[in-house]
């Protein structure tokens, strides 16, 4: 019995393996609308996709994509430099950080950025980013853009969701 037990715990381990794997595969995401989603686009005579491509290019959204990058990451995208993971500052210092990531593309938030927005950028982004925002050789992606690399991805996404309509 001592000779078969490590042999046991192996095969129970690798069984367990094999469960956790197919048990937790993800399915594949629904293509078909919902029924209130297509209600809704007729009433309203919109679709979600061209109210958010019609916003896309501008400083408001931007600003909100940055601060979601912040807060959550960069896990949906697929740059070089690999993911981003959220939450290195506060929720409340995210909005600060975004308006001086805005500035190194030359726009500007409604309220200018706050004296430590900088600071903080230096000390958390800036050694994958640059200080400049440039992406230290294009291994992360380039802040100064006037367009983010996530934004032109996300504005491709919705122009095929639109297309496939």
């Amino acid at each position: 019995m001592k000779h078969k037990a490590p042999l046991l715990a192996v095969i129970f381990v690798l069984l367990y393996a094999f469960y956790n794997a197919v048990s937790k595969q993800t399915l594949p995401p629904k293509t078909e609308k919902s029924s209130t989603y297509r209600k809704h686009t007729q009433i309203h005579h919109t679709q979600h996709a061209q109210e958010e491509l019609d916003r896309l290019h501008t400083t408001p959204y931007a600003k909100e994509y940055i601060i979601y990058v912040i807060n959550h990451g960069s896990r949906q995208f697929h740059f070089k430099g690999g993911k981003m993971e959220g939450g290195y500052v506060s929720p409340k210092d995210a909005p600060k950080i975004a308006c001086y990531v805005l500035s190194l593309s030359g726009k500007q938030c409604k309220k200018p950025y706050t004296p430590d927005a900088e600071m903080f950028y230096t000390s958390v982004c800036g050694g994958c980013h640059g200080n400049d925002g440039k992406g230290l050789g294009g291994i992360y992606p380039d802040l100064t853009r006037k367009t983010l690399l996530g934004i032109e991805e996300r504005e491709t996404f919705l122009k095929n969701l639109l297309k496939k309509e």
